[in-house]
Order: structure tokens, then sequence, then C-alpha cells
């Protein structure tokens, strides 16, 4: 059978939970070194798909393939190798130092005798470097500020070293100088490490100015997929989010970007 191009390819994920519809029929497929947004509204199902791709949850029906191989035949070391995780918020409460958090993320090595020879301390030491964080090393994550937390997640999904990363709203919660540093870094790692990229996002303007394609999502459907281009315009934006915006090209890179309506004065 031919390898397939897509190194992540789900379709037709169903999941329901007691009456609550979480997703339906909902597919997604990512080929090496692709950056996807999921965008929609509040509970259109973006964090469950990607809790299913990570195998965090398992739909009631549906396929998962990563590189081809069926997702249920594979355990976490596997899927860890594939497939790193950063979560919209590391919790408060972890008392180990950066250094010592980024190093437990290559635990999927450990499990393996083929990787015995990885050093995690020296891949631990790389991320931090690409990450601006060497200077955080020894300090315990609960003294650190959202931002130099974030940071540090995604240098210890970096240490992982797997081909794709998949972020749940990366700059959530940062002020606006610490979203732009979050979202520079990780267009950085996909242009230095041809790591692909699958993350959820408010943020339209981004979505639009730095990723290829974007999903758009809703009760639970993946509606719409296509290129950032496409997806900026108020037709589709009015299906996914049931709200009507301007669009106009940004000054300077040419890109559809979103902007509100002005209210009348009064």
């Amino acid at each position: 059978m031919a390898r397939s191009e897509h190194i992540i390819q789900a379709s037709g994920l169903n999941l329901r939970i007691d009456q609550t519809t979480l997703l339906e029929s909902a597919s997604l497929n990512l080929r090496s070194g692709q950056k996807l947004a999921i965008v929609g509204p509040n509970g259109a199902g973006k964090t469950t798909l990607i809790r299913c791709l990570l195998g965090l949850i398992r739909p009631d029906s549906g396929s998962i393939m990563l590189d081809g191989s069926p997702h249920t035949t594979m355990g976490r070391a596997q899927l860890a190798r594939r497939m790193s995780y950063v979560p919209q918020q590391l919790p408060q409460r972890i008392a180990h130092t950066a250094s010592e958090f980024i190093a437990m993320s290559r635990y999927a090595y450990g499990t393996d005798g083929n990787h015995s020879n990885d050093d995690p301390l020296h891949a631990a030491q790389q991320a931090m470097e690409l990450t601006g964080v060497e200077h955080l090393k020894n300090q315990p994550l609960c003294t650190m500020s959202g931002g130099e937390r974030q940071r540090v997640s995604i240098a210890a999904a970096i240490a992982q070293q797997s081909p794709v990363m998949i972020l749940d709203e990366p700059s959530a919660h940062l002020d606006p100088k610490q979203r732009d540093i979050i979202h520079k870094l990780l267009m950085e790692i996909c242009r230095e490490n041809n790591t692909a990229l699958i993350v959820i996002t408010h943020d339209l303007n981004w979505a639009s100015s730095d990723f290829e394609r974007i999903i758009g999502m809703k009760n639970g459907r993946t509606l719409v997929d296509t290129t950032a281009d496409a997806f900026i315009c108020e037709e589709t934006l009015a299906t996914v989010f049931d709200a009507h915006w301007l669009t106009h090209p940004h000054p300077a890179s040419g890109r559809p970007m979103i902007l509100p309506h002005t209210s009348s004065k009064p």
C-alpha cells in the first residue's frame, strides 16, 4: 500500500456523551511542515477534536491514521513521539524547575531501547535556547509569569522532537507583547524544524497572517477547510460564527484582516 502524504488523517469522527453531541463527522488532515489553524465559536468541538488526535479521548466512530497507521494501535509513548501538546495554561502550582519540566517531556524515548543514546538534558538545553528561557532553567514554574510558563511549555513540546505540535489557544491569556512573542516563536519553530502546527485560536487575524489553512468548526462539525485567504471573507465568517465583520487587506502584507463594524455615534 502506498504511503499517505498526510502525517495525520482523521475522518468521520463522531462523539456523543449523554445527550450532547461533541463531534459529528469531523475530519482533519495534515502534511509534514504544514501550519493549520482551527477556529470557531465556543463549544464548537475544537478542543475535543485535538484531544481525540492526542489519544486523550476515543471517538465513538471514525478513524485516525498517523503516518498511515491506525491511531488505535499505538501506545502513549508512540503517540508522544509523533505529537507534542501545549495546553492553554500550565497549572499554577508546578514546583519543578524549567529544566526539570522540559527534560521530563522526553519520557517517551525512555521507554524504547532504540532511543537509549538520546540525552534528555541536551534536548532540553536546545529547546530552552530556541525559546529564550535558558535564564529560567533553575526557576520553579510556580514563580513564573504566564508568558514565561507558556514559553517553557512550548520548550517542553520542542524537546519531544515530534513532527507535529498541537497547541490549544497558546496566547489566550497573554498581554499583546507576550502574545506577539509567542506567535513569532511558533512560526520560527515551524521554519527551523519543519514542524507541522495545529493551533486552536480565537485570533482570526493571526490565523490569516501566519497559517496556510484554516478549519472552521461549528456544532462539532468541520464546516470549512480552506486556505486562509479564502476563509477570511464575510460569507464564510458569517457561516461559522453567525456574526458579521468587515474585512480589509493588511497594509503591509496584503493578507485579509478582520475589522469590527463601527458602532453608531451617540
